[in-house]
């Protein structure tokens, strides 16, 4: 995140055009000194500020987090919205709930009407979208669409650092399904009982991400004799998940996107989870490497621009690091499914930009070695 103070220089000829086509956020009643930020940059709210204009069409991520008497500050809260050429979107300040909400008013497309006719006078307490960042986030969300976004934002559009909780009945918390399979394995028995001891939460109707489901890796009804087989390459499962966007084949990109920029702006932790789930899924399939090229030659794309972004302690490149072993098994599986130019041009990226060196990359690990067992 940049919290840039210096002045923004931009060609006059973008301004013009900009004014001209650029969409505007009207906020209202926001406290003076409350943080504000629209997508990368972040900004702390004085006496004449009204909102943001010049934002250009696409899918941007608007937050607030108050600020208290002492000067600490409450955990983000925003929203996600795909903005369209000269669209005027009105926000106001929540003083129960400390969060900008949709304008409580009777007629909204007159309120809107009346500002677009008095936008000249508007301009002065109008911030100018920050265009030093526009190409890092065009890199970031370049490929989510408004369907995208209206699928996959919490039903009640508000997001936040970590989803509400209430409690719930026994009966109706979510738990895995103790089938045969578990009964039989006493890790996954252990698992199970530790759950038992949760409390009974589940999240509050309309306040999660809606993000497409992941298949587990190895299926929880899969015969013993299949078990190492997924757990080497999971196709079954990364079919699974591509199947869930068959009338899509994009979808699953956009989302890999929008569920980082939750995370990455509003620090939603389950939107990272997801984020991370899915990395660990894609990248354990050399077969579905060779079967979905397309989809895997823009995903490592994708994750050259999103990695860089991770917080600092998934930077290390150390085998405790599951970002890091995760990635590497994807290049490994890069190389073996034929796509070995985006395999070179990640690995030349993440070395460059952070200091990820992938040595013996191709070779055997032992841990993956047959054993021979002597009878």
């Amino acid at each position: 995140m940049n919290k840039d103070n210096s002045s923004m220089q931009m060609d006059p000829d973008l301004a013009l055009r900009l004014l001209a086509d650029g969409a505007v956020l009207v906020i209202a009643g926001v406290p003076v000194g409350t943080e504000f930020g629209v997508d990368l940059c972040a900004y702390t709210i004085g006496p004449d500020f009204r909102g943001v204009k010049m934002i250009p069409p696409g899918v941007h991520y608007v937050w607030c987090a108050s600020r208290g008497p002492y000067g600490d500050t409450a955990p983000r809260v925003g929203f996600v919205h795909y903005f369209h050429p000269n669209e005027i979107l009105v926000r106001e300040w929540d003083n129960e709930l400390e969060e900008l909400r949709p304008r409580q008013t009777a007629e909204p497309e007159l309120e809107r009407e009346r500002i677009r006719k008095n936008l000249a006078q508007l301009e002065r307490v109008l911030a100018a979208y920050d265009y030093r960042y526009v190409c890092k986030w065009k890199d970031l969300t370049g490929s989510v669409t408004e369907a995208c976004v209206a699928r996959c934002r919490p039903e009640l559009g508000t997001i936040r650092t970590n989803i509400e909780l209430q409690s719930c009945p026994d009966a109706d918390r979510p738990r895995g399904t103790a089938g045969n399979i578990v009964r039989r394995h006493a890790a996954a028995r252990l698992l199970l009982d530790e759950s038992e001891m949760l409390p009974n939460l589940k999240p509050v109707d309309g306040t999660a991400p809606r993000f497409c489901p992941v298949p587990a890796r190895v299926p929880q009804d899969a015969p013993p004799a299949d078990i190492s087989r997924h757990a080497i390459d999971c196709i079954a499962a990364v079919n699974k998940l591509f199947d869930s966007f068959e009338n899509n084949p994009d979808g699953l990109i956009e989302e890999l996107q929008l569920s980082f920029v939750f995370f990455l702006v509003g620090y939603s932790v389950e939107s990272l989870d997801h984020w991370r789930k899915l990395l660990a899924l894609l990248a354990h399939s050399e077969t579905a490497v060779s079967k979905h090229k397309l989809a895997y030659m823009k995903y490592s794309e994708v994750l050259a621009h999103q990695l860089p972004h991770l917080p600092e302690e998934l930077m290390t490149p150390s085998p405790n690091n599951t970002v890091y072993k995760d990635v590497r098994e994807l290049l490994v599986n890069l190389y073996a499914g034929g796509l070995m130019v985006n395999a070179e041009r990640l690995i030349k990226r993440l070395g460059k930009q952070l200091g990820w060196h992938f040595e013996g990359l191709l070779d055997e690990d032992p841990d993956e070695q047959p054993v021979v067992i002597e009878t």
